[in-house]
């Protein structure tokens, strides 16, 4: 793996890999199977189209497709002409995408016309009607509402007003020389901006966030070492590419080792159980939420799993009994990690043989070189001792350049010594391995007592009958807020908000129990696994009739 990573981008990586593995199965979907080479290739081709669309570098160009074989070859072509890659969440409706594209300032569009029951050309017709105004099959477009975006390439089968046809798109770039492309793609430079990645966050309008090459391909090549992974490993393709997660402890690491990866169009257990079999996939990285579904899935066995060697899992934390039970069932090596969008996706990973307890109760060590983290009161922003709890901080070259258009925002979310704000919590031990606490925001404050959910739902599911316990504050004009619980039961089960509250009398302080308890099928969630807690507190709002209490 090339490590000189003031001398690399992707464009390079994903060169070095096409010319050492030319041959080799790199992404597998469904039917298709397709070579190192024959991505290299088709993505040359879409950059040259890109170039003579006139997309140059920095220009925006985001990507509406589910994990499909053009998904990568869009991302590379974009690497290719120094543009941003923008993801587009598949998930999006139209106030989402209509923000996306105003806020990103998104000059070029790629999209599929439909796929898991979506038809993704008729949202993108809702949010830019105009589009319908030009010709069929002509993606070049002048639009009012956004002035940044002049290019639309559609992957379907018929031609779309005001979009360009994938295939004859791809094409219209021959004329192009192979030494304009190579000159354009060697211009670029490791620290330039390679994506503009919308956080996927639980709560108000997602912020742009830029990372550059450099921070991708240092973080990531060593998540490569880390997990010992080399061309002879399977991945699983199944978390949104949409998604840093998916994005890169998919793409990235495959391309950086030389590894296949099997793409999936969305997560169904049963398939990607049959999946895993088939393909001999070894290392898969999920979220807790995807694992569980894995895990208690009819189909699941685990002769069909064995060929997993490694994990990893993260944006969101597992109790420790969760963990034991996926390193017991699946029998691989787990690696706990945590980071955000904004720290290149990652802050700390566990070490390689790390002790099980170690992998069940904390999400590891310091990972990126030459970059430091470190726990402070969330009020004094004094470093706190070991064991105790506060915000996570975090400085050094993984962190990100900015938010795009965010200048103010980008100032303020690191202080004067360079300390990047997390918002979240935790604490470390005395060998320096963090424990996640959960989010500031999620923190409960009643009658001036701090409340971590957390705590309370790592309890709660010590109760026989739950399967997952979500807890967050609930407003009341004396208190502040009391607790709320969403409690999801075991197949079969009974409970009663009762038996919840007994369960807790008496093990737990009174102002932790749940004043509010309803029982729910299954919680909201993000694109990639991550509880929306925001709307299991509107949910609350209504369901217990608090609206007076946010009123006066």
């Amino acid at each position: 793996m090339e490590k000189d990573f003031d001398h690399i981008t992707y464009a390079t990586v994903s060169e070095k890999t096409a010319l050492k593995y030319p041959d080799k199965v790199a992404f597998i979907y469904k039917d298709r199977q397709l070579t190192f080479r024959q991505l290299r290739d088709a993505a040359i081709r879409l950059a040259k189209a890109f170039v003579k669309a006139g997309i140059k570098k920095e220009d925006r160009v985001a990507i509406l497709m589910t994990n499909i074989p053009e998904w990568v070859i869009v991302r590379n072509a974009i690497a290719r002409v120094g543009a941003w890659l923008v993801p587009i969440n598949t998930r999006y409706k139209t106030s989402e995408l209509e923000h996306l594209l105003t806020y990103g300032e998104v000059n070029a569009l790629v999209l599929m016309d439909s796929a898991l029951g979506i038809d993704f050309v008729e949202l993108v017709q809702v949010v830019c009607p105009a589009l319908q105004n030009a010709a069929p099959g002509n993606g070049c477009v002048a639009l009012d509402d956004f002035p940044h975006l002049k290019t639309v390439v559609c992957l379907g089968e018929r031609d779309y007003p005001g979009m360009y046809n994938f295939n004859a798109f791809i094409d219209s770039g021959e004329k192009i020389a192979d030494q304009t492309l190579s000159d354009i793609t060697d211009s670029i430079q490791p620290h330039d901006v390679n994506t503009l990645m919308f956080t996927a966050g639980t709560t108000g309008k997602p912020k742009g966030v830029l990372t550059t090459h450099y921070q991708f391909l240092r973080v990531f090549t060593k998540v490569c070492e880390r997990l010992g992974l080399t061309s002879d490993d399977v991945i699983l393709g199944a978390p949104p590419f949409f998604t840093n997660f998916g994005l890169h402890m998919g793409l990235s690491i495959a391309e950086i080792s030389g590894a296949s990866i099997v793409g999936f169009e969305s997560f169904d257990p049963g398939q990607i159980l049959e999946g895993i079999e088939a393909h001999k996939i070894s290392m898969v990285a999920a979220t807790p939420a995807m694992f569980h579904m894995l895990l208690h899935h009819e189909k699941f066995s685990r002769d069909k799993v064995k060929s997993i060697r490694v994990g990893d899992y993260g944006g969101a934390p597992m109790t420790p009994a969760q963990v034991l039970e996926l390193i017991d069932e699946f029998g691989l090596e787990l690696f706990s990690m945590y980071g955000m969008t904004e720290t290149t996706g990652l802050i700390t990973v566990c070490e390689k043989d790390a002790p099980i307890e170690i992998v069940a109760t904390t999400v590891g060590k310091n990972f990126n070189d030459d970059c430091e983290f470190k726990i402070v009161d969330v009020d004094t922003r004094e470093e706190v001792p070991p064991g105790t709890i506060g915000e996570i901080v975090t400085r050094g070259w993984h962190v990100t350049p900015g938010y795009y258009n965010e200048p103010e925002l980008t100032a303020n979310a690191r202080d004067k010594e360079g300390w990047f704000s997390t918002g979240d919590l935790g604490s470390v031990d005395e060998e320096g391995n963090l424990k996640f606490g959960g989010r500031i925001k999620e923190l409960i404050i009643s009658g001036g007592l701090n409340i971590d959910p957390i705590e309370i739902e790592n309890f709660i599911l010590e109760h026989p009958s739950v399967e997952s316990a979500h807890i967050v504050g609930l407003p009341d004009r004396r208190m502040g807020e009391l607790v709320g619980a969403f409690i999801k039961l075991k197949t079969g089960m009974r409970c009663t908000e009762d038996d919840i509250r007994s369960f807790c009398d008496g093990k737990i302080g009174k102002y932790k129990i749940p004043k509010y308890i309803t029982f729910i099928e299954e919680p909201p969630r993000n694109a990639v696994g991550k509880v929306q807690k925001f709307k299991l507190q509107e949910l609350g709002v209504v369901e217990f009739g608090l609206q007076s209490h946010i009123d006066g």
